[in-house]
């Protein structure tokens, strides 16, 4: 394997991959620029040759087969690889890929992770169930190779481009536009009711520990435009509704049961140091202290207090 920006040039890398032989892969790496809902960690050409790999990956990858023919194996289950076949190596799964003797397959591949690259994932029906689709446009095969290109061009000029960055993630949103056109969810129209899902799954699994991540993810939203949303119906955002949740249960387990701290963290859904602060930063005393003080339950927190008179107006069921 030849690894760009370590010792090799740029011409260096395209004679290898022509003479094929024991540099028959070629992995760019991304060293400049970090992001959270979608990551690029790093891209690679295979060569058509003799190849096969087993692996388990800790991110998932998407390969892309330009020519040739192949096979994946994944979640015990064979398939087929050939030309315009894009199979996904699902993250923490087990698979082996293996080259067609006589017609070895060549193919382009991109690592990555984030928030919205699972949900984009899970829209375009790639996963361990389903790994393999044939994207036919000409769109995914050139997003692909620009990749590829301008991650192998961040490790071999002495200066990074500073359009590479948007280059790179846009060819990446470019393969799922490609696969998700004419595609249709089952998302509903009305903010509302996005927003009395919301509800719903925060209300019925605050104490499992769900997250506004997860909230985002079960309903394939971004992060930012769902956070915006929420406030504008509820008065305050996912984060400190979830936490009044959080705050009202501790509230009563705490008054109403002799369980211990750590347990009623638990019963929260929240780590005990996060529970801590927490009742420190609302009432200025330990969880303890409150236990101990020969007063009724608080009313509703600050954040569930204001939206309450809101969620009537605004036709959110609150359970």
């Amino acid at each position: 394997m030849i690894e760009p920006g370590r010792g090799q040039s740029a011409k260096q890398i395209e004679t290898a991959l022509k003479k094929g032989g024991r540099f028959n892969n070629i992995t760019v790496y991304n060293n400049f620029f970090e992001t959270v809902d979608v990551q690029i960690h790093n891209a690679g050409l295979q060569a058509k040759t003799r190849h096969c790999h087993e692996a388990v990956n800790g991110r998932h990858v998407l390969q892309f087969v330009t020519e040739g023919e192949g096979t994946l194996e994944c979640g015990g289950k064979s398939y087929h690889l050939s030309r315009n076949t894009l199979f996904l190596l699902p993250r923490d799964v087990r698979v082996k890929y293996y080259a067609q003797k006589g017609n070895p397959y060549r193919y382009y591949w991109v690592g990555f992770s984030g928030v919205y690259a699972d949900i984009l994932l899970a829209q375009s029906g790639l996963s361990a169930a389903s790994p393999v689709k044939t994207a036919s446009s000409p769109v995914v095969r050139r997003s692909f190779r620009r990749i590829y290109e301008c991650l192998k061009a961040s490790q071999t000029q002495s200066r990074i481009d500073c359009s590479l960055q948007p280059k790179i993630l846009a060819a990446f949103y470019d393969i799922f536009g490609a696969l998700l056109e004419n595609r249709s969810t089952d998302r509903p129209r009305a903010a509302n009711e996005l927003i009395n899902r919301a509800v719903d799954l925060m209300n019925n699994e605050y104490a499992q520990g769900i997250s506004v991540t997860d909230v985002c993810a079960r309903l394939f939203l971004n992060r930012t435009y769902f956070s915006a949303l929420f406030k504008k119906y509820m008065d305050v955002s996912p984060g400190e509704y979830l936490i009044g949740l959080r705050f009202n249960e501790a509230c009563r387990l705490l008054k109403q049961t002799s369980l211990s701290v750590q347990a009623v963290a638990e019963g929260a859904g929240m780590k005990t140091n996060a529970f801590f602060k927490m009742f420190k930063n609302r009432l200025g005393m330990t969880p303890t202290a409150y236990r101990d003080e020969p007063t009724d339950l608080p009313q509703l927190s600050r954040s569930a207090g204001r939206t309450a008179e809101k969620e009537k107006k605004q036709g959110i069921r609150r359970r």
